[in-house]
């Protein structure tokens, strides 16, 4: 059920709530009025005409107070009903919290891939589903979108947060396009990029790639230029072929040397196929690289710091729902393709791989000592010097401006999420 949904039908409990107060306060008011009309009819019985029309004005002013504490009633009930309205929407919080929140509006999210359940979708699609800005009183519009082209649509305001594809990603958006983009959560902390090798490859690391063909769909994903670069080699070193599509057996056929994926992606499809290949990971040559950055811009931040605080609390909620649920999680990323119509021809198994691999890398990299999602800057900053080693940025720009620890921080006490009502 939609947040618009559940308010109108609290509205209608604490319209019912309100009735039965309002009938409550009407029966004490006409059993009093009862009292008054049996002591005039005895004294009737003993008075005068004018003693009768005496206690007929008297009985009148009695009905004016009546009347006027029937309305003060009315307006109490009123009240009653409006607060109990606001609490119903939203138990976890108060009131002035609830109001808070509904007057950000409608906060735009767009996704990094339509509604794949890849880290920085599948948590916002678990919240959401789960009722956890219900709970918050935040009104959500998750956007499928496309990681590359989301930092612009923030920085112009068309939508008021986003999924990066790395930090690296982040800063480039910024630099590019002059934003004031702010990472607010960091799930990946390494790359969710590799190179496949075909089966006999004599490359055994990102410095053998001189003198090879590499396949590149669109560009050298931002880890892979960290990669090469920290090797000690120039990217200019080996050959590079534009490929058309994501059909990993097909690109392979070409006789390439090597291919750029998602671990989380063609892998998948290739040991389905039964062929085999050997991968170079970031990760066992620790180059510095992220996935999964859920950000906003400076200025949200700045318009709204509470409710963003409380939308990275429900995103962490919504992950640790995934994480443990990914069948579930997966269902509902499911519910938001299938509606969509599928454009992209995304399968449930290929997704429970694809949130298998990510989710596992975040668990197993996260400190056990710091909640799950919180920005680690040491690594986000390393991540950018590599990009400046590989050329990306001229000069080192000024990421710690691009990234809030405390609004994920303050989330946890400890390694322990905090939720409202808890």
């Amino acid at each position: 059920m939609s947040s618009r949904s559940k308010q109108l039908s609290a509205f209608v409990l604490a319209s019912a709530l309100a009735v039965a107060a309002c009938g409550g306060d009407d029966d004490d008011a006409g059993s009093d009025s009862t009292e008054a009309s049996a002591s005039t009819t005895a004294a009737s019985a003993e008075s005068t005409a004018e003693a009768t029309e005496e206690m007929s004005e008297e009985s009148g002013e009695m009905s004016e107070e009546s009347g006027e504490m029937s309305e003060e009633s009315a307006e109490m009930s009123e009240e009653s009903g409006e607060m109990s309205e606001e609490t119903t929407e939203a138990a976890a919080i108060d009131a002035e919290r609830c109001q808070r929140n509904q007057d950000a509006g409608t906060i735009t999210f767009v996704t990094g891939f339509d509604f794949a359940a890849a880290a920085g979708i599948a948590e916002i699609i678990a919240a959401d589903a789960e009722g956890c800005f219900d709970e918050l009183c935040i009104d959500v519009d998750i956007q499928p979108g496309f990681a590359p082209s989301n930092g612009a649509l923030v920085i112009e305001g068309q939508a008021q947060m986003g999924m990066a594809g790395s930090f690296a990603e982040l800063v480039a958006n910024n630099v590019a396009g002059e934003g004031d983009l702010v990472a607010v959560l960091h799930w990946g902390r390494t790359a969710v990029e590799a190179i496949v090798l075909p089966e006999g490859s004599e490359v055994a690391s990102f410095g053998d790639l001189c003198g090879n063909l590499v396949g590149i769909k669109g560009d050298l994903p931002y880890s892979l230029q960290a990669a090469v670069a920290l090797s000690g080699i120039e990217r200019s070193c080996f050959e590079e072929i534009l490929l058309d599509g994501f059909d990993p057996v097909a690109h392979l056929e070409l006789g390439i040397d090597a291919l750029p994926v998602y671990k989380s992606n063609e892998p998948n499809t290739l040991e389905s196929q039964g062929i085999p290949f050997t991968l170079l990971d970031p990760l066992e040559f620790d180059v510095p690289s992220s996935f999964g950055v859920p950000f906003t811009s400076q200025a949200f931040i700045d318009e709204h710091p509470e409710v963003v605080a409380d939308i990275v609390r429900a995103l962490i909620r919504g992950y640790d729902f995934a994480a443990a649920n990914p069948e579930a999680a997966v269902d509902h990323a499911f519910e938001l393709i299938d509606a969509a119509g599928n454009p992209a021809f995304l399968a449930k198994e290929s997704e429970l791989f694809r949130w298998g691999v990510e989710s596992e890398l975040i668990a197993r990299l996260a400190p056990a000592d710091v909640g799950v999602g919180i920005p680690d800057t040491e690594l986000l900053g390393a991540e950018v010097e590599a990009m400046v080693a590989a050329g990306v940025f001229a000069e080192l720009p000024d990421w710690q401006s691009m990234v809030n620890t405390e609004l994920a921080s303050a989330a946890y006490d400890g390694t322990t999420l905090v939720w409202p009502g808890s």
